[in-house]
């Protein structure tokens, strides 16, 4: 019997048929031929099955846009921040939000940024946002620290996992069951108290194999509190797999994977941000208002699948999974509100913090920034500080069935998949609220316990259906999918004598892309699918459509020697824009969703990488030079009014807030046997912070950044990697968002040094 692994032959037995066992889990990209041999049959089974996207070798012929940062391309700069890490990927967008990435705002070709909500993000092909449909903002994210690679892909490839297509997917591919027994350990530390230790091991046989990992991720912060207390975090990861499998040589081959996951965060991180004259004097002051301000949490994970393989080409995969997450952030919320509660004799303050943090001089604004930062006493009801804590727990959980086919008819090769997916889950949502007086700096609870603001639970449960016939004809690839959704919502408000409100949304999600081989090194790709982004449950759910659009792409690849180029233009026309109030927008509840009419979205995705080889003293060395490069124009197409802060009234020729026109990356440097040197620009534009067009005022835009990164990679008798890494060289200093509320930074220059066994 004889394997095939990553295009690899290996006869067994062998120490590396255990790569046959260990990949998970088992997607439904594996394929089996069945050939003959001059002793027994033979099954050929491709093991790209973490992998979405198939591998880089799949994604030359791709009919979409698809990009894969694998183990290698994780490790040249060793960030522990998604942001950083989606940095070289073009047509994704980002806001920074805390500078570490711990709530990663990201976005792909225009779709909003905001909290990742409108982006299909998984791990190991499985949904991974807290509540994907009743509530994606990712404000649990996986720590990328401890993947293996990462997959970004858009256009009619991502119609197949949705819910969201609008946009694009991202999929994380977490470590994997070691081939042979063995793992690895790697510490890290740098500016701000920046630890990171970060250790697995594990162990393949022919029938099982393990996994145990653990991570952890910390920092004391760059931003001062004006009292001086923590604004750094800590993360924590536990994950342990475990595999089963049959014997390979069994006419129907069985495999049985099992991960548990538990993680867990406590931040003292702020939606508080600064005025903009105090952010012109200090970016990195945090105002005493704050100091109560942090984010705890805990989620667990598990995931259950068989695999089962036949002879004839069948592939049936079955998986069960379940995510609990539960967080309770206690922040900063506003000065005195008052409820709807008559029992509640609340006073309402006179001015919101948002007022203060745009015009802090004002008449009676001055005597509120003063409080804010601690300046001034406060004991008047009016005057105090609302602390709330935003208590939430979200399940996600589902079971999904697929089975992949490959077929012949003639001269036409057939790559049939097909699967059901029956998908709950739900967020509970309880927020209190508590009065804190200023005096001396300090807050002060004021001893009075009130009524909760917001009770209510949003829930989801979606069947959805998908086939898919990847066809391949001479030089052509062509790629025909369907996906239809079946959406049920349940929006209930426990503070108004359990109001509930139902919903449901219905939807077919087709997509054609197409693939030409012009030349062994020329290709051209030209797709569309339609885009779709559910509705979610709301209290405003029958007020509120679904978002879609019809998204278009077309481009080449170029492919000889040590270069590549990528050139993909893409074109999303919507027919409904939504967008989704958070806690920390005002006019709206959390939640709430805004229908924003039509919208056109267009732009350019460029990527070239260059790897030429170079003899410099007599030393042959490698000269990489990677450029990433997005085009973005997003324009509003109809007029409205919202309460949507971040879109206020809109008139038609508008421009989309958040989304830069030019994002470029450059990488180079160079390249030994056993060590690499390598420098990375980037700059993003300004971007506007509220729909808009012509010329505006520097309070409505965000700065142009330009940041410089270095690397330094040395690997020591195979075992040993040793590096350093400096972050934003220059110590640039920018804008970045005036949301949530008032104005934040990026991260400074940062300095780290890691060191990394292999054993």
């Amino acid at each position: 019997m004889i394997m095939k692994s990553q295009g690899l032959l290996v006869k067994y037995p062998n120490p590396l048929m255990s790569s046959l066992l260990v990949l998970l889990p088992a997607i439904s990209n594996a394929q089996t031929v069945e050939t003959e041999s001059n002793e027994d049959h033979i099954h050929v089974v491709e093991m790209n099955e973490v992998l979405i996207t198939g591998g880089k070798d799949d994604i030359k012929t791709l009919p979409g846009s698809a990009h894969i940062l694998d183990q290698q391309e994780l490790e040249k700069f060793n960030y522990s921040d998604i942001h950083q890490v989606l940095s070289s990927t073009p047509g994704v967008y980002v806001r920074n939000e805390d500078g570490y990435g711990l709530r990663p705002n990201i976005g792909m070709r225009g779709a909003p940024a905001e909290r990742s909500q409108k982006i299909t993000v998984m791990e190991d092909g499985i949904l991974i946002a807290p509540a994907p449909y009743s509530a994606p903002s990712a404000y649990y994210f996986p720590n990328v620290s401890r993947m293996e690679s990462v997959e970004v892909f858009k256009g009619p490839v991502a119609i197949k996992y949705g819910p969201n297509t609008v946009g694009g997917a991202l999929n994380m591919v977490s470590t994997q069951i070691p081939e042979e027994q063995g793992g690895r350990v790697s510490a890290s530390y740098g500016s701000d108290n920046y630890r990171k230790l970060h250790a697995y091991a594990g162990d393949s046989q022919e029938n099982y194999g393990f996994l145990v990992e653990g991570l952890t991720l910390a920092a004391d912060g760059f931003k001062e509190l004006d009292n001086h207390q923590d604004t750094g975090f800590e993360r924590n990861d536990l994950k342990m797999k475990f595999r089963i499998n049959s014997d390979p040589s069994a006419a129907v081959y069985h495999r049985l994977d099992l991960t548990l996951g538990y993680s867990n965060e406590h931040s003292n991180e702020t939606y508080l941000g600064l005025t903009d004259q105090d952010f012109d004097q200090d970016p990195y002051r945090r105002y005493s208002g704050s100091q109560l301000d942090n984010m705890d949490w805990d989620h667990k994970q598990m995931n259950l699948s068989h695999v089962m393989s036949f002879d004839n080409g069948l592939d049936l995969t079955t998986r069960v999974y379940r995510n609990d997450f539960t967080r309770a952030w206690e922040k900063l919320e506003d000065f005195r509100k008052n409820t709807s509660d008559p029992n509640d004799p609340w006073l309402n303050a006179p001015v919101s913090i948002t007022d203060v943090l745009t015009n802090p001089t004002g008449d009676i604004e001055q005597l509120y920034y003063q409080i804010l930062t601690g300046e001034v006493d406060a004991t008047q009801e009016n005057q105090r500080l609302d602390v709330s804590t935003n208590k939430r727990d979200y399940i996600s959980q589902g079971i999904d069935f697929s089975a992949s086919f490959d077929w012949i008819t003639g001269d036409v090769d057939h790559a049939i998949e097909a699967g059901l997916r029956l998908h709950n889950d739900y967020v509970e949502r309880d927020h209190s609220v508590k009065a804190y007086n200023m005096i001396d700096g300090e807050m002060v609870f004021d001893g009075i316990n009130r009524p909760d603001r917001l009770v209510n639970k949003g829930e989801s449960t979606a069947f959805a259906a998908f086939v898919k016939d990847e066809l391949t004809y001479q030089d052509w690839t062509i790629t025909a999918g369907l996906r239809g959704e079946m959406i049920d919502y349940e929006f209930t408000d426990k503070l108004d004598d359990n109001e509930s409100n139902d919903s449901s949304d219905k939807i077919l999600i087709p997509g054609l892309g197409a693939f030409y081989q012009l030349t062994d090194s020329l290709g051209f790709l030209v797709g569309v699918n339609k885009g779709f982004t559910p509705s979610g449950p709301t209290s405003g759910s029958d007020d509120l459509d679904p978002e879609e659009s019809i998204n278009w792409e077309y481009g080449l690849r170029f492919n000889i020697e040590d270069y590549s180029l990528e050139a993909i233009g893409f074109f999303s026309d919507y027919s409904n824009l939504t967008g989704r109030c958070r806690t920390s927008d005002t006019g709206c509840d959390a939640g709430d969703g805004f229908n924003g009419g039509e919208a056109e979205i267009s732009g350019l995705e460029f990527v070239s990488r260059w790897n030429p080889q170079a003899n410099i003293a007599g030393v042959a060395l490698r000269v990489p030079v990677n450029v990433t490069y997005t085009y973005t124009e997003a324009i509003f197409q109809s007029s409205f009014n919202s309460s949507f802060s971040q879109w206020g009234d809109v008139t038609k020729g508008d421009e989309l807030p958040y989304t830069p026109e030019h994002q470029v990356r450059l990488e180079s440097g160079l390249t030994g046997d056993n060590w690499d040197f390598l420098v990375a620009l980037k700059y993003t534009s300004e971007m506007r912070e509220k729909a808009g067009q012509g010329n505006t005022d520097d309070s409505e835009v965000t700065d142009a950044l330009t940041v410089i990164d270095l690397a330094a990679n040395y690997y020591f008798q195979e075992n040993w990697h040793f590096q350093a890494t400096v972050e934003n060289l220059m110590d640039e200093e920018a804008l970045v968002a005036r949301r949530p509320l008032g104005a934040r930074p990026n991260k400074p220059r940062t300095v780290i040094a890691s060191v990394a066994y292999n054993f």
